[in-house]
């Protein structure tokens, strides 16, 4: 009987022997793992710790189960589509992460009212280069890591500086330097 996913179509092939427990999954322990390791704590998030039923949370969570079963799907085939169903959720989740973390304190009114369009627009733009190229593996990792960079970024410029997080004992220099960043952010997500 021949190996069901042959030949196998995504531009990356993991550390896990290929079909070692069945001729229908590719990479069992990875499969497995990536339903309990990824969607289990989206599903649990969803139903424990999504206390306020908001939007944005809902759709974090909802997306870090999408990327548990896209990962399950990729390492149980290796086909080029069930990759992309689990790389691009990764940089979804990414851009989620930014706007959860630049609205962290709930209030109806948005502070940033144009930053999901504009996060929307990165994600459609990934998405037509992840598609363009999606062969050449290393423009998704820059692509991930740019995302990741800018996600650090996003956290330690508004969040941790308008939280007053600094070590700086010059207190009006750190109020003033968070002003600056806050104000920086606002302009850039409202204009």
């Amino acid at each position: 009987m021949g190996l069901f996913w042959e030949p196998h179509s995504s531009s990356i092939d993991f550390c896990e022997s290929n079909y070692l427990i069945s001729n229908y999954i590719v990479e069992v322990h990875n499969s497995w793992s990536s339903i309990v390791g990824l969607s289990l704590f989206g599903i649990l998030g969803l139903a424990i710790n999504n206390h306020t039923r908001e939007l944005r949370h809902t759709v974090a969570y909802s997306i870090l189960v999408l990327i548990g079963l896209g990962s399950a799907g990729l390492h149980g085939t290796l086909h080029w589509f069930l990759q992309s169903s689990d790389e691009l959720p990764m940089m979804y989740l990414l851009l989620s992460i930014i706007y959860l973390c630049a609205e962290w304190d709930g209030q109806k009114e948005l502070k940033y009212p144009n930053l999901p369009t504009m996060l929307f627009l990165i994600a459609v733009v990934n998405t037509i280069i992840y598609y363009c190229l999606q062969k050449i593996y290393f423009v998704f990792v820059c692509t991930f890591i740019s995302e990741t960079a800018l996600v650090g970024t996003w956290l330690y410029l508004v969040v941790y500086h308008h939280r007053g997080g600094t070590k700086n004992n010059n207190q009006n220099k750190s109020n003033s330097s968070a002003a600056r960043t806050e104000g920086a952010a606002q302009r850039i997500c409202t204009t």
